[in-house]
């Protein structure tokens, strides 16, 4: 027959096993999703390193339109990156807010309605630069960027 304190320290080994798997299944999900969310190949071309020579090569720009268009580049560009700091921030605080709270709690719906917001910022941001774009674009370039961008809605976010 087993003593109490040798069942104790067993059960006392099985909650934090099962805690300390928890806690790696919260930084596993988050890291992938933050991975995803921001490293997505597919998600927006023009957002990538080289993505806005990959705009201009996709919609065959002119001269004329291609300075119309890297006119508004550079604020859209700095808005975003800041943008994207603030992103990644938000993603860290619900990170921590995960591995502090056991349960659900007001912090981890916060944190949540925070990362949420930045979110919607971003993707603000980015169809208002698509707008900005297409003031600028004859109609059959038009019709071009309008497909390109319904493609990466088609995404998940």
């Amino acid at each position: 027959m087993p003593s109490t304190s040798s069942g104790n320290r067993n059960r006392f080994g099985i909650l934090a096993g099962v805690l300390v798997t928890l806690i790696l299944l919260c930084f596993a999900v988050s890291a992938i999703t933050s991975q995803w969310m921001m490293h997505n190949d597919d998600w927006n071309h023009h957002d990538l390193e080289h993505g806005h020579k990959w705009l201009h090569h996709e919609l065959n720009l002119t001269e004329t339109e291609a300075s119309a268009i890297d006119a508004f580049e550079p604020a859209y560009r700095e808005q975003r990156a800041a943008m994207l700091e603030e992103f990644q921030a938000k993603i860290e605080n619900l990170r921590q807010q995960l591995v502090a709270h056991d349960q659900f709690s007001p912090e981890v719906e916060h944190a949540i309605h925070e990362l949420h917001q930045i979110h919607g910022q971003l993707q603000e941001l980015s169809i208002r630069h698509y707008y900005q774009m297409m003031s600028v674009l004859p109609p059959e370039k038009q019709e071009i960027l309008k497909e390109l961008a319904g493609q990466a809605l088609s995404v998940p976010e």
